[in-house]
């Protein structure tokens, strides 16, 4: 299986989310029951600033492998090194000629300042 790599070292926290209502009525991002997954990796891709008169704020990417049953979806986060990031886009199931292979890639994207 893909997580016997020496590469897929990190455990993340797998935060399912739903549009729906939160305990005031209103319309929010419900977080599910968050999931411990091993076997993932987490590495940077790429960061940009920028700068306004009003703000300044830094979008980090990451780049996502886990494995391939952790059912990831556009709208969930993932918390690894105790930092949330987002699923940017929809996750893709890379397949393989071998089930070694095959695993779960996403980007992430992170928001700072």
């Amino acid at each position: 299986m893909f997580v016997d790599s020496l590469l897929m070292d990190q455990t993340v926290t797998h935060i399912p989310r739903h549009y729906g209502e939160d305990d005031r009525g209103n319309d929010a991002w419900i977080e599910d029951t968050p999931v411990q997954v091993d076997g993932c990796s987490v590495q940077p891709l790429d960061s940009t600033e920028y700068l306004t008169s009003a703000s300044d704020q830094i979008v980090s990417r990451w780049q996502f492998f886990g494995p391939s049953g952790m059912g990831l979806k556009a709208t969930d986060l993932i918390k690894v090194d105790g930092q949330k990031y987002e699923v940017d886009g929809q996750p893709g199931l890379n397949r393989a000629v071998t089930p070694f292979l095959t695993h779960t890639s996403a980007v992430l994207k992170e928001y700072t300042g």
